[in-house]
């Protein structure tokens, strides 16, 4: 437990690289692709890595990348050492993106603001549930997230020493990011670098000049690759650039994606940061004369401003981030969760600044919240031992989704080995050892405990828990059908729906499949949807 281990400046790096390594890689590959989004993002790298095209490779038969493709190209990259496209290599950019950034924040905050803190604010940032479910996914958005907020830093960095040396890890950072999502990699922290200038005094044009030159300098090498995917793609991907890029930003898309009201973006972060969204509602909650909203009814609109002006320059740059970037996300129609992971590491800091401030007052939340994780972690053990014990009642199963979570729960009670008892029985002891211990626990160590548990719930979620539950949705097993009954050559799927294939199925048949209505065979498997059968054939 985290307690026990004597926490200082010298060694807090070293912990918080421990905790977040032994959190992530030993678990990538536990859980099979089942949805659409991890699939469809590896299966351009199978493709890079079967056709030999690393520009614009033709995926699924008659689909081109929706994305640059930097990700790709990192899963590829791996993916030749390894052999071949896996679900652990595809998810590896995401979580060395989501080390890298964890790692990156706590020597930022430790060098600008304070390292305890950055400790704090480092941990919180992993374990806040968004982020950690980003790092386990074959997905852009936590390469997007480190490139965005290193770019950050280094942009602070810049402004920092007086503009005396140009910022090229900036404009690496920069690069990185429009070559993963698009253009919004160097303007977003162009924006956030110039409202902060700004507020800290730096004239416009002054300003503008400082962060132009390392703006236009990150255009040069995504070019490089825009060039060469337009000679290749010509208007059909010039139309999808546009439209994924500005369509999305200015609601002109030729179709609906993700469009959500405003509020959306709020509920995201709260729900987003579980599980301290508990510890600040219970934390507001009066425990006898200790309330942490005294300091709130004692403040005063006019004093924010100048309490914002007299904040460190280092938590002023994280206050301009969340604003800034949060609002940029409330324009665009288009709204997703993952849109809003930049300033996560930002909002950590000030999480961790309310934790040290609930403890300098003793206040009784921080052990309930410590009480609360221990008992789930507790309540999780027992309700495995329950289902591999063959104890679970299906019978309380009912509904439309009752053979779903049927196998759901099979696929927990199959799902059983010493190494995952093991991770079963390490929450759970952590859990007994918190509630064993906890009330002879300073405030801040059992705020150290609550986190302690915390990881030891995330080991058990993704080396056991996770995997057997979302493994039953997986079509792993239809793709395996397809190979025992054609191991070579292409199979054909007819899907009504014009944006959506079998990616799931694609990808463990090795790009494959192929749409049925381009290539009109006259022989072959046909892979077709239930609802889509009815109609479709005869």
């Amino acid at each position: 437990m985290l307690p026990v281990v004597h926490i200082n400046s010298r060694n807090a790096f070293w912990i918080v690289a421990l905790i977040v390594i032994a959190t992530l890689l030993p678990f990538l590959g536990e859980t099979m692709f089942n949805s659409k989004g991890e699939p469809r993002e590896a299966i351009v790298a199978v493709s890079m890595l079967n056709s030999g095209d690393w520009i614009l490779p033709v995926s699924n038969g008659d689909v081109i990348p929706y994305k640059p493709p930097f990700m790709a190209w990192c899963i590829a990259l791996f993916s030749l050492l390894a052999g071949h496209v896996t679900e652990y290599t595809s998810r590896l950019p995401s979580a060395l993106a989501l080390i890298v950034l964890v790692l990156w924040s706590y020597r930022f905050f430790a060098r600008n603001y304070s390292w305890s803190r950055a400790f704090l604010c480092s941990v919180v940032t992993l374990t806040a549930f968004e982020v950690y479910r980003a790092g386990f996914a074959c997905r852009v958005d936590m390469l997007l997230t480190m490139f965005i907020v290193g770019a950050l830093y280094s942009l602070y960095g810049y402004w920092l020493n007086g503009f005396r040396r140009f910022p090229w890890l900036a404009v690496l950072m920069m690069s990185g990011a429009m070559l993963t999502k698009g253009p919004v990699g160097v303007l977003l922290p162009c924006a956030v670098a110039g409202v902060f200038m700004l507020l800290q005094g730096v004239n416009f044009g002054k300003a503008f000049i400082k962060l132009l030159l390392p703006a236009l300098a990150a255009l040069v090498l995504p070019a490089v690759w825009y060039v060469a995917a337009y000679r290749q793609g010509g208007d059909e991907f010039l139309r999808l650039a546009l439209e994924e890029n500005f369509g999305r930003f200015t609601g002109t898309m030729s179709y609906d994606s993700h469009v959500k009201p405003v509020w959306y973006n709020f509920i995201t972060v709260i729900t987003g940061y579980v599980p301290y969204t508990l510890l600040i509602l219970l934390s507001l909650i009066p425990w006898g004369r200790i309330n942490a909203l005294d300091g709130l009814r004692r403040s005063r609109v006019s004093r924010l401003w100048s309490d914002f002006k007299a904040m460190e320059p280092a938590r002023k740059f994280a206050l301009v981030s969340i604003v800034v970037i949060f609002v940029f996300y409330c324009i665009p129609k288009s709204k997703r969760s993952v849109y809003l992971l930049p300033i996560y590491p930002f909002i950590a800091l000030f999480i961790a600044d309310y934790i040290t401030y609930l403890a300098q007052r003793g206040h009784r939340a921080l052990k309930i919240y410590a009480g609360v994780m221990a008992s789930i972690a507790l309540a999780a053990s027992l309700a495995f031992l329950v289902i591999q014990c063959g104890w679970f009642p299906y019978g309380v199963l009912k509904g439309r989704h009752a053979l779903d979570n049927a196998m759901m729960i099979t696929g927990l009670e199959q799902h059983a080995s010493l190494a995952k008892w093991l991770l079963v029985e390490l929450s759970a002891i952590a859990g007994i050892v918190v509630l064993w211990r906890l009330r002879r626990q300073s405030a801040i160590s059992s705020a150290l405990m609550a986190m302690g548990v915390t990881v030891s719930i995330y080991w058990a979620f993704a080396g056991v828990y996770q995997p057997a539950i979302l493994n039953a949705k997986s079509d792993k097993p239809v793709a395996e059908v397809i190979n025992t009954l054609q191991p070579e050559g292409d199979v054909y799927a007819h899907v009504s729906t014009d944006m959506l294939r079998f990616f799931t199925a694609n990808y463990y048949t090795g790009d494959r499949i192929k749409p049925f209505e381009s290539a009109e065979p006259s022989s072959g498997y046909l892979l077709i949807g239930v609802d889509d059968a009815r109609t479709f054939l005869p």
